[in-house]
């Protein structure tokens, strides 16, 4: 992979990021619910601090043209070859449906969460080195996310929220 791809895909994945950072703070502060506010402000930082190692490998890769590996980071092994079920939003849309201002919000978060899992994924399928450390790393912290999601949507569904 050029240094110029991989220079697009993690401006791509600082994007990602970012609106998901944004997302889950400003659905912090629209919920009532304080298990909802305190999971969004949690999915928040872990949002934030993706993007810094997302901002630390496009530093490295601008400054020597490659991945740098990240002492600090566990990877948890994952099955790359398997996409997040349902893998299209109208799909998620159809599974979850939008009934309640909570609803709504992990409905949006679950898309979000799809489609960063779904990039890091697939870079980390298609890359060696340091570069795939980040992406299992980053791709394992998405599916996490997406079940905490589903978790609470699913918990949200059974009290007839």
């Amino acid at each position: 992979m050029s240094a110029t791809d991989s220079l697009q895909i993690l401006s791509q994945a600082v994007k990602l990021e970012t609106e998901g950072l944004a997302f889950y703070l400003e659905a912090a502060e629209k919920t009532a619910d304080p298990k909802a506010k305190a999971l969004f402000l949690s999915l928040a930082d872990d949002e934030r601090m993706h993007k810094e190692v997302i901002l630390s490998q496009l530093h490295a890769i601008e400054d020597n043209g490659a991945y740098v590996l990240l002492p600090d980071i566990k990877v948890v092994s994952i099955d790359l070859d398997q996409p997040i079920f349902p893998p299209d939003s109208s799909a998620v849309e159809e599974a979850i449906g939008q009934n309640a201002t909570e609803q709504d919000a992990l409905f949006v978060g679950i898309e979000m969460e799809i489609k960063s899992y779904e990039l890091y994924r697939k870079q980390a399928q298609q890359i060696e080195g340091a570069a795939q450390q980040m992406f299992r790393w980053l791709a394992s912290a998405e599916l996490t996310h997406y079940n905490l999601l589903m978790s609470s949507w699913e918990a949200l569904n059974a009290l007839g929220a």
